[in-house]
């Protein structure tokens, strides 16, 4: 895959991240910080929505890694005991959540 290729894909992601989690509200700021996002924000999404959350957290770090590649494997436990420990504990930030899980 390209470099171009990747970034489009990233831009789409993070673009639908965004917009599965923007409030309806016109009232709210246009801008969002990652790092605000507590687990209940993303565990309150319905299927798609909540994928293409997890996803977009899974590509964040994997950037602020450098990586280039992932395991599937390794991502998708990373993202099961992420949902489980988010059900468990809904006020912890969901970033910092998955860095644990993806280390």
């Amino acid at each position: 895959m390209s470099k171009l290729q990747r970034s489009s894909i990233s831009l789409v992601l993070a673009l639908a991240f965004f917009a599965a989690i923007a409030d309806a509200s016109t009232a709210q700021e246009d801008v969002r910080e990652i790092n605000g996002f507590s687990c209940k924000d993303i565990m309150i999404r319905n299927g798609g929505d909540r994928d293409i959350a997890i996803a977009f957290i899974h590509g964040y770090l994997l950037g602020k890694k450098g990586a280039t590649s992932f395991n599937l494997k390794t991502l998708a436990a990373a993202t099961d005991k992420f949902i489980d420990h988010c059900l468990d504990n809904p006020t912890k930030k969901a970033v910092g959540v998955m860095g644990e899980f993806t280390k």
